[in-house]
């Protein structure tokens, strides 16, 4: 018998899915965190390995070697770093075939259960990516929180803390932020959030956490926090946009997969981001992904082990599927 693996490796935790050829599921893991940047390589290793080896035990069938594992990996950015975990994801000795891709695309895959479709990432940091009906795949954002995460949660909370500051100094209009963040991060003055800033160090995961701020102060009727989650509403619409123009999906007819808590922000938001979307791409169908990113890993691993991805292959995949969103 022929098994194969879906791995997804973050930077708070790693989840394994093994099934057979005909998709269904039999085994799932999970384990620590396996971003090698945050955890070293042998913490990554350490994490994959638990996380194979206990959806193997999980299985309840004697698997000796994987046929084929595809990893989605947080963190592989560039080819040398795609180079390093393939090394040393391969020393593990775990299949006789090791893919190795970024997390996007197998967020992606589970998204569009492999068929022709976009996603946008929208939460502390924001990237949109896609895939046509040849198998090609395109990305666009991910340039982080310095050079780019536009519509972000940490956009929606760097934009709002701006306006609170350009309020206090009158270079902006009046907003209930001003009162919101202070009373959210302890501030007697306002000026305080320069200390919190540049001197005890506020970084783009605290600053993202702030969102929510912004959103009660549009959903209380505020007029500079609705403009903000206007704003990123379209700055995400232009991820996918220019995602569904490269791939020359605009008069085609595809799912949109929404993943991220940016996208909960409020009405404002989604309301610029379809009204932008379908003005380029009108068929397209705005939904929640179909699968989990490790089923989206585990449908590479079956392609590469030269299965295609039928509907019968996919009504295994339901089937199965509950052990999966359990352990997520």
């Amino acid at each position: 018998m022929v098994y194969v693996a879906g791995v997804d490796g973050g930077a708070t935790k790693t989840i394994c899915v093994i099934s057979d050829k005909e998709g269904k599921i039999l085994g799932v893991g999970r384990s620590g965190p396996s971003n090698y940047h945050i955890v070293g390589i042998e913490g990554a290793k350490r994490s994959l390995r638990e996380a194979i080896l206990s959806a193997i035990k999980d299985a309840c069938v004697e698997i000796k070697k994987l046929e084929v594992a595809c990893f989605g990996l947080a963190g592989v950015d560039y080819p040398e770093d795609k180079e390093r975990a393939q090394k040393f994801i391969e020393e593990l000795g775990l299949a006789e075939k090791v893919v190795v891709v970024h997390d996007t695309h197998i967020a992606l895959m589970g998204a569009t259960a492999g068929k022709p479709g976009v996603i946008v990432i929208a939460g502390t940091g924001s990237v949109s990516a896609g895939i046509d009906e040849k198998g090609r795949y395109v990305r666009s954002g991910g340039w982080g929180y310095i050079l780019g995460d536009e519509g972000s949660a940490y956009d929606i909370a760097r934009r709002g803390l701006i306006a609170a500051l350009r309020a206090r100094d009158g270079r902006g209009k009046p907003t209930v932020l001003v009162e919101k963040f202070m009373k959210a991060l302890n501030l007697k003055h306002l000026e305080e959030l320069i200390r919190k800033v540049y001197v005890e160090r506020m970084g783009a995961t605290e600053i993202a956490s702030l969102a929510p701020i912004v959103s009660e102060a549009a959903s209380e009727g505020d007029e500079v926090a609705r403009e903000i989650l206007d704003s990123a509403g379209r700055e995400l619409a232009l991820l996918a946009i220019a995602v569904i123009r490269r791939l020359n999906m605009e008069d085609k007819e595809f799912p949109i997969a929404l993943i991220g808590g940016a996208f909960r922000a409020g009405e404002p938001l989604m309301k610029a981001f379809k009204e932008e979307v379908l003005r380029v791409a009108p068929k397209a169908k705005i939904t929640e992904p179909r699968y989990p990113p490790a089923v989206g890993a585990l449908l590479i691993a079956l392609q590469e082990a030269g299965v295609r991805i039928s509907d019968s292959v996919l009504k295994n995949i339901e089937e199965t599927l509950d052990k999966v969103r359990k352990i997520y």
